[in-house]
């Protein structure tokens, strides 16, 4: 690549940038109000999360700035480096003294870092260098094997920690994979595996059992009997209807499918039964409806539907939250988990819209800077990002409505979060940088 002394500030995407400092303002004053006990000017910036928060905000935008003066090679050329950085501290911080029950964070004094947060940016930078490099073609089984390494080496340390939010992040990858060449049957057998799980955790939380004749038959197992009907259908489907020279690769498909649908399905009793902990089988039945246990593992839940039920279409306004603010603690980590309970409740219906909206356009433009891209590498980082950010944005707001298990997923620019607001703040002025040089890059 060859590139021509310009302006930055001049080519940089002035929509991204402005969704982005919009979303990242209205995130610290939803954080501020759900913290807000009464100002106290000499404990601003030490004794205060929305003190502690105005700082690393202040420090993203610096380290922004500072960014935005890198040559976009050196960036891509650093991509392994800051990966290889980021995995010897996910290992490090293994040794760590438990916090919570994980091993999670770096504690210095009054302020802690999370290397999981900075691994989603490490690892959209190693996936675009790895998959843009000359000679790589996705469509080798060894760049796959390499992607997939990538992605999982990480994924493996995290579990470890464990932080079982923060490791389903990186399925989202899947969809970069698919933008550049992955088969969409992988696609179809994600979903398909999705579903099974779900049907599979649904019928062993609900107890279900089904009477053939008069014998009782566990859910499970009965859903386990379905499958292998419908597979047998499947197979004289493609042994009658499916033409000679397409037969023998449909039938080894279908056989795949088989064993992983019914590994799934068996497998489902297994870990609910022996890994899941008593809380977490409560979580899903309470999701599923099966249960109600206002006191105990669906208390957040429940407080958090009270509170944004509250709001209803105008909010109460602003510092004038009842239920989801710290000073009367109706809503259990409101400041983290749970701040879309702050905005619903003082903004309203009317104002969780306009968020939306707002974040949705902010998603669209990365996807649009992303594609306009003459440099695979950051057209790759664009889709690491944005996949990054929706998958954050859907299972955030999932959980605090209660159509998601409570996982521990942040809300990027407005959960508490020095870690999270650093990088996902660098993720954004990373891709403005690598965009603001695209009319110069010669293919």
């Amino acid at each position: 690549m060859k590139y021509r002394n310009l302006s930055i500030w001049k080519n940089v995407d002035k929509p991204l940038f402005l969704f982005y400092f919009i979303l990242s303002i209205i995130g610290y004053l939803v954080m501020y109000s759900s913290n807000y006990n009464g100002f106290e000017i000499q404990d601003f910036l030490w004794n205060t999360n929305y003190g502690k928060q105005l700082i690393w905000l202040i420090l993203t935008f610096f380290f922004g700035v500072f960014i935005l003066l890198i040559d976009g090679n050196f960036i891509k050329n650093s991509s392994y480096f800051i990966y290889g950085i980021v995995i010897l501290l996910l290992v490090i911080v293994l040794f760590m003294p438990p916090i919570k029950g994980a091993t999670s964070w770096f504690y210095f004094s009054s302020f802690s870092i999370q290397p999981s947060e900075f691994i989603k940016l490490g690892l959209s930078l190693a996936l675009a260098k790895l998959l843009s490099d000359v000679g790589s073609k996705f469509q080798d089984f060894r760049t796959k094997l390499k992607a997939f390494l990538l992605i999982v080496t990480p994924a493996i340390l995290i579990a470890i920690q464990p932080d079982p939010g923060t490791m389903l992040v990186f399925s989202c990858f899947v969809f970069v994979l698919y933008r550049e060449g992955l088969s969409g049957n992988f696609l179809l057998i994600g979903l398909f595996t999705i579903l099974i799980a779900i049907v599979g955790i649904f019928l062993k939380a609900s107890n279900s059992v089904f009477f053939i004749g008069s014998n009782a038959v566990s859910g499970n197992l009965f859903f386990g009997f379905i499958l292998c009907i419908g597979f047998l259908f499947s197979f004289l489907i493609i042994r009658y209807f499916v033409l000679p020279r397409f037969r023998k690769q449909k039938i080894r498909s279908l056989i795949f499918i088989s064993v992983l649908g019914l590994s799934i399905s068996g497998g489902i009793n297994i870990v609910y039964d022996t890994i899941f902990k008593e809380r977490h089988r409560t979580r899903f039945q309470i999701m599923f409806g099966v249960k109600e246990d206002r006191k105990g593992a669906g208390y957040n839940i429940y407080q958090s539907l009270s509170a944004v039920g509250s709001g209803k279409i105008f909010g109460k306004g602003f510092l004038k939250g009842t239920l989801s603010n710290d000073k009367f603690k109706h809503v259990p980590e409101q400041n983290t988990d749970f701040i879309f309970c702050v905005l619903a409740e003082e903004w309203g219906f009317s104002g969780c819209m306009v968020f939306i909206i707002l974040y949705i356009s902010l998603l669209v433009r990365m996807i649009m800077v992303a594609e306009r891209q003459r440099s695979k590498f950051t057209r790759i980082y664009g889709y690491c990002v944005s996949g990054i950010l929706f998958f954050h944005f859907m299972i955030n707001i999932a959980m605090v409505i209660g159509l998601a298990p409570v996982i521990g997923i942040p809300l990027p620019f407005f959960s508490k979060g020095g870690s999270a607001i650093l990088t996902f703040g660098l993720m954004i002025f990373i891709l403005l940088r690598l965009d603001a040089e695209r009319k110069v890059v010669l293919r």
